[in-house]
């Protein structure tokens, strides 16, 4: 067996033993844990936050993207920055601070004005920290839950989408206009949703977030 071959079967079961256990170590390949993995507080912690991402009312695309932002895997300018491939680390929407993960999707302005529109939108309070894991604690119905995730996924995913066009295009959406096309978005799946839903009061909430 080759060398290459021996590390990805190692790879595969160390993967398969932390799912298995309901952990995942987060400097499993050795890196110290800091900045975004401080944030999302990753080593040797449950994997719960997998259960709220991969929820049957958020689009595939959305639930990974949101993976990644958990995993703090995505491509950031600090991260490219700190590796050399770019010269700085500015954020490319709002140019006001390092582009993290954290900064992209809790400290940027133009997610903090997306935030406190669809919040209002979904007649919820202003998520502190984290939102996957601030819903994840709420004390909610079922359907409540889901709702509420897969329109913050939505929604970052979409932020991560203006974050490349802003990069790569010089173009971005203005915040009103970008949570009007994910609120669209949502209605049309939760039209599709309103049918499986039993309890009256997530029927009445969720018809009053399509009218």
């Amino acid at each position: 067996m080759s060398g290459n071959w021996k590390a990805i079967c190692k790879t595969r079961d160390l993967l398969l033993n932390g799912y298995s256990q309901g952990v995942w170590l987060a400097d499993i390949r050795g890196y110290s844990v800091k900045s975004g993995y401080d944030w999302l507080r990753l080593k040797e912690t449950k994997l719960g936050w997998a259960k709220l991402i991969w929820n049957p009312m958020a689009l595939p695309k959305h639930s990974f993207v949101n993976w990644l932002i958990m995993r703090n895997a995505l491509n950031t300018k600090e991260k490219l920055h700190r590796l050399g491939i770019i010269p700085d680390d500015m954020c490319c929407i709002c140019q006001a601070g390092s582009e993290t993960v954290m900064h992209l999707f809790q400290q940027c302005h133009y997610f903090r004005e997306i935030l406190h529109l669809v919040c209002s939108w979904l007649q919820i309070t202003e998520p502190q920290g984290n939102q996957i894991i601030w819903i994840g604690r709420r004390n909610w119905t079922l359907v409540h839950r889901e709702v509420c995730l897969s329109v913050f996924m939505a929604v970052t995913y979409s932020i991560w989408q203006q974050r490349n066009s802003a990069r790569l295009e010089g173009v971005i959406l203005r915040p009103t206009a970008l949570f009007v096309q994910c609120k669209n978005l949502m209605k049309i799946r939760l039209l599709n949703y309103l049918s499986r839903v039993k309890m009256s009061k997530d029927r009445d909430w969720i018809t009053s977030l399509l009218s």
